[in-house]
């Protein structure tokens, strides 16, 4: 086992003791002056690690003679279908009438908030856009100017009002409900099914019970499930008639009004 002070450095006028108690006298003076602190100085400062050498990666740009390999990754990959961008779409005759249709009605606000060409996103809705729904959308333009509102519809706005029906058309088609003459499915829907709570509603909440009840009806419409066509004897929850009445129709369509012979004998024979 070493010994920890033979470790420690001694000092320069130690070592000069020993060398005298040896019986040896010579200076160490210049050890003092020159490698002391040289000494000092290595011993104090740890030996720095040898820099590891990094190869040098080139890129492949900068090496012409190495060619570049990629992973073909099609086959466990699906490329994504992306589709047309509106940017791209062809401006037609029909999309510039229908941008000049709006600018005549707004003229500079139109222009303000659309530009003075038709964009990639408005041509995209004037080719979804047929005639009919190009007036719908003007009348519903021309019924929020009258109420106050002077700023153009929004994009997203364009696309719901071209399937909404306008004040004017709700208005006919509450007309024909209430008097029982459909003019379509969705109206002889409502006829069956909520004539009898239309009836009973106020003039002030007709026209918002009317709209709710014809936004059910054009949903069920969508997915398939208006039913109008009623199986026989079958009655209307609210019905103003009941089975008895339906069995006399029956009977007086067949005999008249007069009574069943069985029953008149029967009366007969008690006077």
């Amino acid at each position: 086992m070493k010994d920890n002070n033979s470790r420690r450095p001694l000092n320069i006028q130690e070592m000069q003791d020993k060398l005298k108690e040896m019986g040896i006298d010579k200076s160490l003076a210049h050890l003092n002056a020159s490698g002391s602190s040289s000494f000092k100085k290595a011993k104090s400062q740890p030996s720095d690690p040898a820099p590891t050498a990094v190869p040098e990666v080139l890129p492949a740009a900068s090496s012409p003679s190495v060619p570049v390999v990629e992973s073909d990754t099609s086959s466990n990959q699906q490329v994504p279908v992306v589709d047309q961008d509106p940017a791209e779409l062809e401006l037609t005759d029909w999309c510039i009438h229908v941008f000049g249709s709006f600018l005549s009605v707004y003229e500079t606000q139109w222009e303000y908030q659309y530009g003075s060409e038709p964009s990639g996103k408005f041509i995209e809705f004037a080719n979804s856009v047929d005639s009919d729904g190009l007036n719908r959308v003007l009348m519903h333009c021309h019924e929020r100017i009258q109420l106050g509102n002077s700023w153009p519809p929004q994009m997203g706005e364009l696309w719901i009002l071209k399937d909404s029906l306008t004040e004017e058309e709700l208005l006919d088609s509450r007309i024909r409900v209430l008097s029982r003459t459909a003019a379509n499915k969705i109206e002889k829907w409502l006829i069956q099914n909520k004539l009898y709570d239309l009836k009973r509603t106020a003039e002030n909440k007709l026209d918002g019970l009317f709209k709710k009840y014809y936004l059910e009806a054009k949903r069920l419409d969508e997915k398939g499930m208006l039913e109008t066509e009623l199986p026989q004897f079958l009655l209307a929850a609210n019905s103003v008639k009941n089975l008895n009445d339906l069995k006399r129709e029956e009977y007086e369509s067949k005999h008249g009004k007069a009574l069943n012979p069985r029953i008149q004998q029967i009366l007969d024979s008690k006077k």
